[in-house]
């Protein structure tokens, strides 16, 4: 029997939840926790934002008492030592009762991709790509299968690092030097070229709180990515972002997370460095995400009986 249930995804930048029914899909928590930025080999997670992850949890199951609760982690618990994903997964487990299913790259990938789904309307490889915190994921698809899968342990927790001041309200950091970084970091790119870059997270959000033009996608019907920009159009809008934005309006506009807006000059940073390495012509923002592609599987109930 198929049950309404949370489903709680831990990034390396934040921790969002969901409420599921079959495939209605409700985000109902969003929480921006700077892992990746805190994090250290010799320590792991930082024991602050271990402290604001469980008290997510608990607030979540507070407004959730009747709901069975599932919790799947990514790159940020990958990078930890067995040792230390052991006492964080304990303590977690200890003063919340939820376990951390660790997710590994290549399911990460598997469901990134049917979040996405097939496009019959491209004959030609297309790119599925998220920039989460903590790492990259670059799926290459065509004909509803995986080609090509690349990871990187590089994601926009590494752009705060490396440049704090793109966090400020004004900066102006030199997107020349970012770019730079980023290819000396990238050493795991697709090899495939694709016009069709889909990205997902929330940059159909952001394009909209960010009020940069968008154009109606006339390529092919998916209801979930309903516009596109040319590369050039979003180099353009990364641009006057890093130049010209005034970081403390996009706050403003987004109040639900505002300092999820601190990581999304050095994000877009990356995904133009990742397009422009593809040959990509056209940027499609989208808000789903890994939910989208477990809620897929979820027809199967094999997730829930297996992990729940």
């Amino acid at each position: 029997m198929y049950l309404k249930r949370i489903i709680i995804d831990i990034g390396s930048g934040n921790i969002k939840a969901y409420e599921v029914d079959r495939t209605n899909i409700k985000n109902i928590y969003l929480k921006n926790i700077e892992f990746k930025k805190h994090f250290s080999k010799d320590i792991g997670i930082s024991e602050e934002d271990i402290n604001l992850l469980i008290e997510a949890i608990k607030y979540i199951q507070l407004n959730n008492p009747e709901l069975p609760i599932w919790a799947g982690a990514t790159s940020i618990f990958r990078m930890l030592t067995n040792e230390q994903r052991n006492r964080v997964e304990e303590r977690i487990f200890n003063e919340t009762g939820i376990g951390i299913h660790v997710i590994s790259k290549e399911q990460e990938a598997i469901y990134m991709a049917k979040a996405v789904g097939d496009i019959p309307e491209i004959n030609e490889p297309y790119l599925v790509c998220c920039v989460g915190g903590s790492s990259t994921e670059m799926i290459v698809m065509q004909n509803d299968s995986i080609i090509e899968h690349k990871t990187e342990e590089f994601a926009t927790g590494d752009m705060l690092k490396q440049f704090p001041e793109i966090a400020n309200d004004i900066t102006n950091v030199d997107i020349d030097k970012m770019l730079n970084f980023v290819s000396q970091k990238f050493t795991n790119l697709p090899k495939k070229k694709c016009r069709f870059a889909i990205f997902t997270g929330f940059h159909l959000m952001y394009n909209q709180v960010a009020q940069n033009t968008m154009h109606n996608n006339n390529f092919f019907e998916n209801s979930n990515i309903p516009f596109y920009l040319t590369v050039d159009e979003f180099d353009t809008n990364n641009e006057y972002a890093c130049s010209h934005l005034n970081l403390q309006t996009l706050k403003q506009r987004y109040p639900q997370n505002p300092n999820f807006m601190n990581g999304t000059r050095g994000c877009h940073t990356v995904v133009s460095y990742i397009m422009h390495h593809v040959g990509a012509e056209f940027y499609f923002p989208t808000n789903l995400n890994m939910i989208n592609g477990i809620v897929n599987e979820l027809n199967k109930d094999e997730l829930y009986v297996k992990n729940i």
